[in-house]
């Protein structure tokens, strides 16, 4: 006589080991979409961050070069009241184009140099002076016998200081052009989250529309009362 419990034993045992099977597989290729989508899509931001980053560099070095050159630095000395009111002119002038994109922010700034201290005379957009990275840094740091222009760059920022030198050579001020890329960082973020969440909707509707179709047919395939499964 067939042992029909052995048989069915068998049979729910080897159901059994085809659904982890597939469950295995469908974990690990939803994992692995959504980190090759991830990686592809983070590769690709960065690249574009860096791009837009170097072009801010090359803009913002040739914009505080001219600027330091026109600059005169007896003016300031001469008279400094007069020379902000003058230079607050020339640089409505020259910087009205500054940059209006979606991905970052423009400022600048003049500060007054003497006696080893600094003092606002030009902020543009009525800025806090402790924002620009003159205010945070030591003298030295950015201050040369040579009166060369200095470069400070972080994680969002970028700044070009252009010391300010009278007749005799003294730097008698500085001007500081910064850009910051927090509008940038955050659309990174959420171009990021989009396409994450949008892989993982996708492969969740696939495996949905895997499940429907894997119980359709087996729901189809059964024989109807009063037929005989071939």
């Amino acid at each position: 006589m067939p042992d029909y419990s052995n048989s069915r034993k068998v049979n729910e045992s080897s159901a059994l080991n085809r659904i982890i099977r597939g469950t295995v597989i469908i974990v690990v290729s939803l994992a692995l979409a959504i980190v090759s989508v991830s990686f592809a899509v983070h590769h690709m931001r960065l690249q574009f961050e860096e791009e837009f980053k170097s072009i801010s560099d090359r803009k913002i070095t040739d914009i505080s070069n001219v600027v330091g050159m026109t600059i005169h630095g007896d003016e300031i000395i001469a008279d400094p009241v007069n020379a902000t009111t003058k230079y607050t002119s020339v640089f409505n002038l020259m910087l009205a184009n500054m940059s209006d994109d979606d991905f970052s922010d423009e400022s600048y700034a003049l500060f007054l140099y003497s006696g080893g201290q600094i003092s606002p005379m030009i902020l543009s957009n009525e800025e806090d002076p402790n924002n620009f990275v003159v205010a945070k840094k030591d003298i030295s740091e950015w201050l040369s016998s040579d009166n060369a222009v200095y470069k400070a760059d972080g994680e969002n920022y970028e700044s070009v200081l252009v010391p300010i030198s009278d007749s005799s050579g003294r730097c008698v001020a500085v001007f500081e052009y910064k850009c910051t890329f927090d509008k940038l960082s955050k659309m990174g973020d959420e171009l990021e989250h989009r396409v994450l969440i949008a892989v993982c909707i996708a492969v969740a509707a696939g495996v949905i529309l895997f499940g429907v179709q894997t119980v359709a047919v087996k729901v189809l395939s059964k024989p109807r009362k009063g037929e005989t499964k071939l």
